[in-house]
């Protein structure tokens, strides 16, 4: 008999979250998110999205070229490589934390839920990165609503590629000092390339919904702001994209 009550218990206490949450209740629903969520292929997403599949192509080849003429007893040469692999990282990392800061500045815009994204700590290879989202990546199963996820879901990103970079360039300035470090430099290199890889699409993955979310006139202004973001282009010329 106590099982049966406990049933009846349960079931009452289904019944008025129901009712308190509005489940089911298709004009709340309607009202909540009045407007339709437009499709993910944006002609905003396309330039940014090349520019920084482009820096990620260039990034891995400079990569193996150094790894490759260090491999072969060309030290000169791979350590030039290598300057050209530390430029072009810089590009990207730039290009990445101005595409999240302006995620984050349009963010509050959003007419519809966005859905959040959670990255699994094991997906990064560098220790520190590994750490980080170890210990920060639970923060969001905390937090219920959406827009508020999102948020940090893109804060992480922000945060988590200032880390990245800093280790980059702590690495960068031990070789400088010991050069006898190239090889244990370049196995650190290869590491770091791998995490900023995800987080530059993550980012980009992010960005792509967002912008199914966002109103006409945000749209307008973060179409005038794509310029400046890609005006060091390494894909031609730089054109405004049309989002309608």
């Amino acid at each position: 008999m106590i099982w049966v009550l406990e049933t009846g218990i349960l079931l009452v206490v289904a019944v008025v979250l129901r009712r308190v949450l509005h489940m089911g209740d298709k004009s709340v629903a309607l009202a909540a998110s009045p407007h339709i969520r437009r499709s993910v292929s944006s002609p905003l997403y396309t330039p940014i999205a090349s520019e920084v599949e482009a820096h990620i192509t260039i990034l891995g080849v400079l990569l193996n070229d150094a790894i490759e003429e260090r491999n072969a007893g060309h030290f000169t040469l791979a350590l030039r490589i290598l300057s050209l692999f530390e430029s072009e990282w810089s590009r990207l990392t730039e290009l990445v934390v101005s595409l999240q800061k302006l995620s984050l500045k349009y963010l509050p815009m959003a007419q519809t839920s966005i859905t959040p994204r959670n990255l699994n700590a094991r997906s990064f290879q560098s220790h520190r990165m590994n750490e980080f989202f170890r210990r920060h990546g639970v923060l969001d199963q905390f937090v219920f609503r959406s827009k508020l996820r999102f948020q940090l879901h893109l804060r992480l990103l922000r945060r988590a590629t200032s880390v990245l970079s800093d280790d980059f360039e702590e690495a960068r300035q031990d070789f400088d000092q010991d050069t006898s470090l190239f090889a244990w430099t370049l196995t650190e290199h290869d590491l770091y390339f791998h995490d900023l890889d995800l987080l530059s699409k993550e980012t980009l993955l992010g960005f792509c919904e967002e912008l199914a979310c966002l109103p006409d006139a945000a749209l307008d202004e973060i179409a005038a702001e794509i310029p400046a973001l890609i005006r060091n282009s390494v894909c031609g010329s730089i054109a405004t994209p049309a989002h309608r």
